[in-house]
């Protein structure tokens, strides 16, 4: 390395090593020399010296600064170490409530610094004495003077000893901070509260602006929907619409989820549904709705705008069916030739028929199959052959399949002889071709309106003494079918009287003016009309009296009596009027008929407003002809409500309903123009015909008429509303007439009766059976004018009678309070739901009501007992009596108790005879059972009186029992009146039971009907039930929904069942349009295809209605679909058969477990499936077998369902295998195998075996898979063996639950007797004493 020179000197290079050398060698050299030169360091040496010296400074003040930092830490530490304890202590008072801040902050500042110490002091003190351990005192040491002394020595006033502490300077510091905080509280507790009222505010404002915004938005999706309900922009909407759609989505909520149910609520509750008309313009209508919606969330709000689509397009669809029932309505007008307002059924069918073989594959695709269900009735369709091979079958366009396409006077099933060529070469060319009728059946329909338009104001004179002559007439025809009972057309016959006759309309004036008639047919004609106008003289003006006189026994009758309209002008003044301006209606008919052809196009293309509610289904134009009918449907509606279906016959309402169901739901405007064309040129009656009908709808009026003359004449008779007549006093009066002549004819009427009563006589006289004795008494004398002559006569009588008796002012009166009364238990029964006590409830204040106005102010007790079979304690007798009913003051003692033979009391007495029995004075009896125990005997004065209440067949089935041992009065004796009063409450009361047994059976059979439905058709997604009731408010009918089915077909009994309403169900019509017609309906609701299946009584009314949805299937398939109709046919046939019995009829008792009444409703619709496979497999002939038995290999199906079949007779061999080759199977295959079928009781025997056991072999045989792969044998067998499983399942059950109801072998030799045979005996110990 070399060294730097200064400049100016001279350079000199030398070695590093060599510097060192040298300088080392010139240092020793000194030392070793001892020179005494002092040597000066240079200044190198110096700076080095001095930088060492500062560096050492340097870390020597590094040093003694890390020690001062050291030595602070560590009395830090000792200072933290002593400071923590009482810091933390005193940190104690510092939390987070606020309530108490005050109150802790005036402690730290004036208590704590004092007492804390003082206390301090006080434990060192007992520790220094050794007193923290004992439990002992000291006698020298008080602890609390010690601390007292303490405080007042160290009072912070006068010292600051305490500030020495280190807890006390904590707790001074906590202070100060609890008064900071006490600060802040005070004085920003205002400033808090406004903050958080103006955030609230702020999100106030933001959440109503978003809902204004939301209902800005809102608004806009409903007046944009608005345009789907009103097909102009500028036009209306019926409010009653928008209620009937926010009503169907409150009810359609129940359904969803249940997090859903209730944010699905609506904003307010709905108003009742309007019926004044009002509508709704576009924004009424977006604000009327939105304030129903305003709290749905966001997705809800989309179900119900999708909901309000689905109805804005059933508006839509309902419109353009309104129009098109204005034109079948003017369609059936044109076509009822005899103008009484009936068509040929079977002959409307056939035309369907022939229309369908005869239309184009893509016409029928729109149209339903008129041989099939819901076209035709159940037992009517042809349901041999599949819905797929239908068309492809070939048929002879003859008459309805099944049935004769004939009314039952023996009609040609095809049209008349005369127009059967033209038939035949109809059936042969296309529909298209048969658009154009001849010119000379335009010009001679043309002159039929114009005469009915000049005579309509004359119709109703001519409606109403047809009326009338029907009304004589059907009394008639009554009389000889009861004569002639032994026919079995009789009951058919006087059935299809009663249907027709209140299907009769004003447009009965229509008659055979309008078209060319013989000069024979018009004299008969005016020969039966004059009869009638005479006639009509006596009953129009009675009519209206009788629908308030029946009142207590309306439920008894047959049938309700039609109005009739008032009297006017001749036949004759009519017809002249006709002729005067045929010309004029000629000429008018051809203009008309144009404009009916424009009108009716403009019709289907323009939607119209739907009519409302408690009006005529639809609204007219002026000069429609439907304005006549539509009189005529008001008419019939009063009087009826909805009308019976007739398998014959037609009325305007059915021709419409039967004709839109074979268009379908959406029929294009071209099927539907061309199927009116053909209707109204085919449908053609002969001058017979038209005159067979006139003398038919005479008839029945006459019926009609007779009818309602004995029912006012039975309730003249019988003031007192008992419900029944004495037979000896009708007698006397009877011989009376024309000085006793006739009393032959009462004798031989008499006998008769007697021969064809089948229940004892008690010589009391039902209203029906006084209605059958006088018509029949009526029949034996001669004369045409003979009933009228004897009514009249009997009137007058019984004003004699009670003039005689000087019945007063307030005795009629009282008459008919009693009868309003009555009416009212029978009313509490029809509107109740199937329930029972509403008509205790009425029972009770109707006895109430009359010991009140007409018994003297009586104080009564009331209670009803039924009779049941023993099977508690048989030793005590074979029935019992259970009180089921009482009022107030003895329910606790009554209710649920049960009177037996060996104990007290007249009960059992009234029973066996089946006649009252009245105890004047109880406490002198001495046979008398009183319940309440708490009642001194010196108090058991009073009157007691049992009333039997019997069913149709005289039998008893309980007692209706009152007493006035709670009355303080001397004299509460019950008189003459009172007692024929509470005769007829028991009259009422066993009309009103029956009628609530009937509906509850009926219930009950449906819903093992339904169960089936479920099982064998999975495509069905709910079934519901709703039974028909009458509403007085309305004059109209009501749903009342009983049984539904939820999502996997479990059937929900509903304990409230709610009503249905036509007024609030326009977009569920459908129902209601099934009752008034009585007819099968198939209509789409909600998005959704519903089947509303009709259940009829024996007068072919509605009693309930099966509402069947299929989901969004318009179809089900075909298997399942004929299940269904399968199901619905042996539904119907199992109504029938409990009303037939409900009537008076013998019980059909075919399995053992149907001996006991209590488990037969269970079992009956099994049993109906049952007697039809075992009728199909009798039917099965040789040939379906031997096609069994010619399998070598079996299909696995097949085999199977045999195995199943042996099982059930051989089930240990089957269980062993012998069965499962072939071979030995088809040995089986006989006709033994077949007699055991017909012949097996699945109900009898002891050892039932299980039905999982024998189910485990059909496990790999689905349902479909039978009717597609197997025969029809294996079919039978398939489905008899479900149904003896079930009803295996269903005896198996019953023993369990009830051990003692069913024998336990078939072939026992001991049986228990049933209720019905217990009556029975009952009944002949009753003939034979009497």
């Amino acid at each position: 390395m070399t060294d730097v020179q200064k400049p100016g000197t001279p350079k000199r290079v030398t070695m590093a090593g060599e510097q060192r050398a040298s300088s080392g060698s010139s240092r020793g050299s000194g030392k070793r020399s001892g020179s005494p030169e002092k040597r000066v360091p240079s200044a190198v040496q110096r700076w080095k010296r001095q930088h060492e010296q500062s560096m050492m400074e340097k870390l020597v003040g590094l040093r003694n600064e890390k020690k001062e930092l050291t030595k602070i830490s560590r009395e830090q530490a000792r200072n933290v170490a002593r400071k923590i304890p009482t810091e933390l202590l005193g940190r104690d008072w510092l939390n987070m409530i606020e309530a108490t801040l005050e109150t802790r902050a005036y402690l730290v500042e004036k208590l704590m610094p004092t007492l804390i110490l003082g206390v301090e002091k006080l434990l060192n003190e007992a520790d220094k004495r050794g007193l923290a351990g004992k439990d002992a005192r000291d006698p020298n040491f008080n602890p609390i003077n010690f601390l007292a002394q303490h405080l007042m020595r160290n009072n912070p006033r006068y010292s600051n000893f305490s500030e020495a502490s280190p807890y006390v300077r904590t707790l001074r510091e906590i202070t100060e901070e609890l008064k900071r905080e006490l600060f802040n509280i005070e004085d920003n507790r205002l400033a808090r509260i406004k903050s958080e009222a103006r955030r609230r505010r702020e999100e106030r404002e933001k959440n109503e602006a978003m809902k204004l915004a939301e209902r800005v938005t809102r608004m806009k999706m409903l007046m944009d929907q608005f345009k789907e309900w009103s097909a102009v922009p500028d036009g209306t909407v019926e409010l009653q619409l928008l209620q009937n759609a926010l009503r169907s989505f409150v009810e359609l909520s129940e359904k969803f989820p249940e997090h859903l149910q209730a944010a699905a609520k609506l904003s307010q509750p709905l108003e009742s549904t309007d019926e004044s008309g009002k509508s709704l313009t576009v924004k009424e209508f977006a604000k009327y709705v939105i304030q129903y919606t305003d709290e749905l969330s966001e997705t809800l709000f989309e179900r119900f705008m999708m909901h309000m689509a689905k109805c804005a397009a059933a508006n839509r669809s309902l419109t353009m069916r309104e129009a098109r029932r204005i034109h079948l309505t003017n369609l059936f007008l044109s076509c009822d030739h005899s103008g009484i307002g009936l068509l040929d059924r079977h002959r409307i069918l056939s035309l369907f028929e022939n229309y369908w073989d005869s239309a184009k594959d893509e016409i029928k695709g729109n149209l339903c199959n008129p041989r099939k269900w819901p076209v035709v009735e159940v037992d009517e369709a042809d349901d041999s052959i599949s819905d797929e091979d239908e068309e492809q079958t070939p048929t002879s366009g003859g008459g309805k399949t099944g049935k004769p396409a004939s009314p039952v006077g023996g009609k040609p099933a095809s049209p008349p002889p005369n127009n059967q060529e033209k038939a035949q070469e109809q059936t042969q060319v296309t529909v298209e071709q048969k658009q154009e009728p001849a010119s000379g059946a335009q010009e001679e329909k043309k002159e039929e309106p114009a005469k009915t338009e000049t005579a309509e104001p004359e119709k109703p004179t001519e409606q109403g003494k047809e009326a009338e002559e029907k009304k004589e007439e059907k009394v008639e025809d009554k009389s000889e079918e009861q004569k002639e009972e032994s026919k079995p057309e009789e009951p058919k016959a006087e059935q299809t009287e009663q249907k027709e006759a209140t299907d009769v309309k004003p447009e009965e004036a229509k008659t055979e003016e309008a078209k060319p008639e013989t000069e024979e047919v018009k004299k008969e004609t005016e020969q039966a009309k004059a009869e009638t106008a005479t006639e009509t003289g006596t009953g129009t003006g009675t009519v209206e009296k009788t629908e308030t006189a029946v009142g207590g026994t309306g439920t008894e009758t047959d049938e309700q009596v039609p109005q009739t309209a008032e009297t006017g002008t001749s036949r004759e003044q009519t017809q002249a009027k006709a002729d005067e301006q045929t010309e004029e209606g000629a000429d008018k008919e051809k203009e008309g008929e144009i404009e009916a052809d424009v009108a009716l196009t403009v019709d289907m293309m323009k939607p119209k407003t739907p009519a409302t509610a408690g009006q005529q289904t639809v609204q007219f134009a002026d000069g429609t002809q439907f304005e006549r009918d539509n009189t005529a449907m008001t008419n019939v509606s009063l009087a009826t409500g909805q009308s019976t279906f007739d398998e014959n016959s037609l009325n305007v309402s059915q021709f419409v309903q039967v004709t839109e169901t074979f268009l379908g739901n959406e029929p294009t405007f071209g099927s539907f123009d061309r199927l009116m064309k053909y209707i109204k040129s085919e449908y053609q009656e002969t001058e017979d015909e038209k005159m067979e009908r006139l003398m038919r709808a005479r008839k029945e009026a006459m019926s009609s008429r007779r009818k309602m003359l004995l029912d006012q004449l039975f309730d003249k008779w019988d003031n007192d509303g008992s419900g029944f007549l004495d037979q000896e006093e009708v007698e006397n009066v009877m011989t009376k007439y024309k000085d006793g002549q006739e009393s032959d004819s009462i004798e031989k009427a008499k006998t008769e009766m007697k021969k064809k009563t089948k229940q004892p006589q008690d010589n009391r006289l039902s209203r029906r059976e006084f209605r059958t004795f006088v018509t029949m008494v009526a029949d034996q004398m001669p004369g045409a004018d003979a009933f009228e002559y004897f009514v009249e006569f009997l009137n007058l009588s019984v004003e004699d009678i009670f003039e005689e008796r000087k019945r007063t002012y307030a005795e009629r009166i009282r008459g008919e309070a009693r009868k309003k009364w009555l009416q009212h238990i029978i009313t509490a029964a029809d509107t109740g739901g199937a329930s029972i006590d509403p008509v205790y409830k009425a029972v009770f204040q109707a006895l109430f009501k009359d010991a009140e106005a007409h018994g003297g102010g009586k104080n009564i007790s009331a209670n009803i007992a039924m009779l049941e079979r023993n099977n508690v304690a048989r030793d005590r007798g074979d029935v019992m009596l259970r009180y089921v009913a009482a009022t107030t003051e003895d329910a606790d003692f009554l209710l649920g108790k049960i009177l037996y033979k060996d104990m007290k009391g007249i009960s059992f007495s009234a029973v066996e005879s089946g006649k009252p029995i009245h105890v004047p004075r109880v406490a002198n009896h001495g046979n008398i059972m009183f319940w309440n125990p708490y009642r001194k005997p010196d108090e058991r004065e009073g009157s007691f009186i049992v009333i039997p209440l019997k069913d149709r067949r005289k039998r008893v089935f309980g007692l209706l029992g009152m007493d006035t041992l709670a009355d303080s009065h001397t004299k509460s004796i019950f008189i003459t009146h009172e007692i024929q009063f509470f005769q007829g409450v028991s009259k009422s009361f066993s009309i009103a039971y029956h009628s609530i047994d009937l509906r509850k059976k009926l219930l009950r059979i449906t819903e093992s009907a339904v169960s089936w439905i479920h099982r064998r058709s999975p495509h069905v997604k709910e079934i519901v039930c709703y039974i028909v009731e009458p509403d007085e408010e309305s004059k109209d009918f009501v749903l009342r929904k009983m049984m539904m089915t939820d999502k996997r077909g479990a059937i929900q009994n509903l304990n409230q069942p709610p009503r249905l309403m036509r007024k609030d169900n326009l977009f569920r019509d459908y129902l209601f349009k099934a009752v008034d017609n009585s007819e099968s309906v198939s209509a789409d609701a909600y998005g959704e295809h519903h089947l509303a299946f009709p259940l009829r009584n024996d007068q072919g009314r509605t009693q309930a209605i099966l509402d069947i949805s299929i989901g969004e299937l318009k179809q089900l398939p075909s298997h399942e679909n004929r299940e269904v109709q399968r199901m619905l046919r042996l539904l119907q046939m199992a109504h029938k058969e409990i009303n037939k019995e409900m009537a008076g009829e013998d019980k059909n008792v075919v399995l053992e477990a149907e001996n006991n009444e209590e488990t037969r409703m269970d079992i009956m619709f099994d049993r109906l499936m049952l007697m039809e496979l075992r009728e199909n497999v009798t039917k099965v002939d040789t040939k379906a077998f031997a096609e069994l038995r010619s399998y070598n290999d079996p299909p696995r199906i097949v085999h199977d369902i045999l195995k199943s079949v042996t099982a059930i007779f051989s089930f240990q061999e089957t269980e062993q295998g012998m069965f499962d080759d072939w071979q030995q199977m088809k040995g089986q295959i006989n006709n033994d195998l077949l007699q055991k079928i017909v012949a097996y009781d699945p109900t009898a025997g002891q050892d039932l075996i299980p039905p999982e056991k024998i189910e485990r072999y059909l496990k790999n045989v689905p349902h479909g898979e039978v009717a597609k792969h197997s025969s029809v044998p294996a079919q039978h067998m398939y489905n008899w063996v479900f149904v003896c499983l079930s009803l295996i399942e269903h005896t198996l059950k019953m023993r369990d639950n009830n051990d003692d109801i069913l024998p336990p072998a078939k072939d026992s030799a001991e049986k228990e007797r049933t209720d019905e045979q217990i009556v029975s005996e009952q009944t002949n110990e009753q003939e034979a004493t009497s």
